[in-house]
């Protein structure tokens, strides 16, 4: 049985893991998000984010990591979906949108009305899956200020 729950500091550890074989499977260097980040920055009167979990007979498979949004044309709340991952070895159970649905329901219940994430161009599976949950927009490109360009841009700001 799935079960869907809020992430708690005993999570960091196996969280931290997923989160480093998440970048990895994406193409990308091991995450520099680390146990101590995620208790750091994912609990307190000022976290960034927050997290649920995925628990396949009591083990943790898979985790959600989302923060609050805001859309000014419709005027509500939402949350923006920034990482779902599931073990290589538990996927294609059911995990995944478990964890898509219960944090959809949990969202729901604090208030949001929408849901919003972004996925690779080139990552086809994850693309297939979302797919299967809600459309692709077509009229949104995604733009991202990342560490020089962001500096400079903050710079810019003052």
């Amino acid at each position: 049985m799935i079960t869907v729950r809020p992430a708690g500091l005993g999570d960091a550890d196996v969280i931290a893991r997923m989160a480093r074989a998440l970048s990895i499977a994406d193409g990308g260097r091991p995450s520099r998000f680390s146990a101590d980040s995620f208790r750091r920055d994912g609990f307190g009167a000022d976290a960034a984010f927050s997290a649920v979990v995925a628990e396949l007979d009591g083990a943790c498979v898979g985790y959600a990591i989302h923060y609050p949004g805001y859309d000014t044309d419709s005027a509500t709340r939402g949350i923006y979906l920034a990482d779902l991952y599931v073990d290589d070895t538990h996927r294609r159970q059911g995990i995944g949108r478990a964890l898509v649905a219960g944090l959809a329901a949990q969202a729901r219940r604090d208030g949001a009305r929408w849901m919003f994430w972004s996925v690779l161009k080139r990552n086809r599976g994850a693309r297939r899956f979302y797919k299967k949950i809600a459309p692709e927009l077509k009229d949104v490109i995604v733009c991202a200020a990342f560490g020089r360009r962001f500096d400079a841009l903050a710079d810019q700001g003052g």
